[in-house]
């Protein structure tokens, strides 16, 4: 009898030691560079199983536990945003996270498409409710947010929104890395030289994109392509695309090695200088030009 109760007393004294040492777990930190992904993947699923949706304040991480919630801060400007992990990614390195789109809006980063962040996890928050909407469309998976965890602690010990034992991934992440030193990565790379159509002598349009190469003479019965932009970054790509397309553009996507160009096709001669318009219009200032084959 008096070694059951040794052993007993040994079981109850691991328990309270093991609740402590979670307990003054530090947070999970991380710093390094934030990227955003927007529309083009609404309505897919995430690694989660979860369906994306870019108004939701939601993020993608490599490794950390679905369902953790992050403040991430632009240590450029100090935005910060809370967000919760429901996707994997980025794939890219140097890149530490994903925000979603609303996220990035807070973060002020949309037209940078990266930014210099600080991540940090909310401790003590993994069975408590999330304060935005998305909880309610998580998989069946994560727990409950009113669910108590069976190895919860007795009262005598840490509070009950204490994260359980079970969930200790989230707080047992490497130390912090080292400050960011480095900027964020280019919005655009410079145009990469290409073969220039046979066009007339430059003509300069008021209120219009600079047409590198210049502006064939109308009625010749050629066709053109515009070039844009080229790009490493796929998400600038992205919003490049959209800017043309809400000034009444059509422009299409071509893939060059690790470059993504954004281009305007099948261009009549007569067309390129309304197209330098609307250009000029969704903030680009110059295009290079291309006879097609």
């Amino acid at each position: 009898m008096k070694q059951i109760s040794t052993l007993l007393f040994i079981i109850i004294a691991i328990f309270f030691i093991t609740a402590a040492v979670y307990a003054n777990e530090p947070a999970f930190r991380q710093a390094g560079i934030a990227s955003w992904y927007g529309n083009e993947f609404n309505g897919r699923p995430t690694a989660s199983g979860e369906i994306f949706d870019d108004s939701l304040l939601t993020a993608a991480h490599p490794t950390l536990p679905f369902g953790t919630i992050l403040t991430v801060t632009n240590t450029y400007n100090n935005r910060q945003v809370t967000v919760r992990v429901n996707d994997r990614g980025p794939f890219v390195a140097a890149r530490i996270i994903d925000v979603s789109r609303a996220a990035a809006q807070v973060l002020d980063m949309i037209h940078t498409g990266t930014a210099p962040v600080f991540i940090e996890s909310v401790v003590n928050t993994a069975s408590a409710p999330p304060a935005q909407p998305p909880v309610i469309q998580a998989p069946a998976t994560q727990p409950p947010a009113t669910q108590a965890p069976a190895t919860q602690a007795p009262a005598t010990q840490a509070p009950a929104t204490q994260a359980p034992a079970t969930q200790t991934p989230v707080i047992q992440a490497p130390v912090i890395q080292a400050p960011v030193t480095q900027a964020p990565l280019p919005e655009a790379i410079p145009q990469e030289t290409m073969p220039l159509a046979s066009v007339s002598a430059p003509v300069a349009i008021a209120g219009a994109a600079n047409i590198i190469g210049g502006i064939p003479a109308p009625g010749n019965g050629r066709i053109y392509r515009l070039q844009i932009g080229a790009y490493r970054i796929p998400r600038n790509a992205v919003d490049t695309f959209e800017k043309l397309q809400n000034a009444g553009l059509s422009p299409n996507y071509e893939r060059a090695g690790d470059l993504y160009r954004v281009v305007i096709t099948g261009l009549r001669s007569e067309e390129i200088p309304s197209a330098a318009e609307k250009i000029w219009a969704a903030g680009f200032s110059e295009a290079i030009i291309r006879e097609e084959q």
